[in-house]
């Protein structure tokens, strides 16, 4: 199944650590100050700012120190769909505990 995101990988990491970065700023903390409070290496924050790259786990220690552990958890909290039949799909299989890779 294909599925069109115009938004490429790329776009997203550069947006969320760019964002990061902000809410670093307006804090006015440093890399170093962020990295002793969220037990994340300087190196990784330094990365991470730079590339966009890192792991989840590092990513949530840094955004719970700046303030939005709660919107972390919203993200994809939902369904979203893009048709009716989609919606009718999704809450069909609500309760599933595997997926499939049969077609409907």
């Amino acid at each position: 199944m294909y599925i069109f995101e115009p938004i490429s990988t790329e776009d997203i990491l550069d947006r969320l650590s760019g964002n990061c970065r902000l809410r670093r700023l307006e804090k006015n903390m440093s890399q170093k100050s962020l990295s002793e409070t969220s037990g994340v290496p300087l190196s990784t924050i330094q990365r991470f700012e730079h590339t966009g790259e890192i792991s989840l786990a590092s990513f949530v220690k840094i955004v719970r120190v700046l303030g939005y552990a709660e919107d972390m958890m919203e993200l994809i909290s939902k369904p979203k769909y893009s048709s009716l039949d989609e919606m009718v799909k999704i809450n069909k299989n609500k309760n599933r505990k595997r997926g499939t890779d049969e077609r409907d």
